[in-house]
């Protein structure tokens, strides 16, 4: 089992080494995927500059407040996900910055290579391995637990399976009434 785990992982270590070599920026597709949404949230924004780096966004009957230096947003979604909201993008796109330099370093793809660096170093089989001068680990001995032993006893064929208790269920109980 540990030896298909090991040929598995492996090969999925490659495969997601590989994956990175399909992106077309230099952040994972979806967190781009999430940035072009927001992107196209940020449309409906109203947003009021104060002259410094804070900005008012209107945004769906709720205002919201952006720190761009920060990265921060009153909604929390930027600080959560890494990723500029909507009213982030407003304030970015405001200021004529790109969004996409506003994510994350967990989303890059340096960050992402770095995380799948290391390889699993292909093993010859188990039979070709040299031998151990070792000794063989047995497992433990069998000792008699303290204790009344446990009465297993096979009913027969003929025999009930249950045990002397009789069910209630279904059963009606009267009360008398006090008057």
């Amino acid at each position: 089992m540990f030896e298909e785990i090991r040929v598995k992982m492996m090969k999925r270590i490659g495969d997601w080494r590989e994956f990175s070599n399909t992106w077309i920026t230099d952040i994972s597709p979806m967190s781009l995927k999430i940035l072009q949404e927001n992107i196209q949230k940020s449309m409906q924004c109203n947003l009021t500059w104060n002259g410094e780096r804070g900005f008012e966004i209107k945004h769906h009957g709720f205002t919201h407040t952006v720190d761009i230096v920060n990265r921060r947003c009153s909604c929390r979604s930027w600080q959560l996900r890494g990723i500029p909201c909507p009213h982030g993008v407003a304030a970015l796109h405001y200021k004529n910055l790109e969004p996409i330099h506003y994510v994350a370093s967990c989303y890059s793809k340096e960050t992402y290579l770095s995380t799948y660096a290391h390889f699993i170093q292909p093993m010859n089989n188990m039979k070709m391995w040299s031998t151990s001068n070792n000794p063989i680990v047995k497992p433990p001995k069998i000792r008699k637990l303290p204790g009344r032993p446990v009465k297993v006893r096979r009913k027969e064929a003929d025999e009930s399976r249950k045990t002397g208790k009789l069910s209630k269920r279904g059963k009606k109980y009267w009360s008398k009434s006090v008057i």
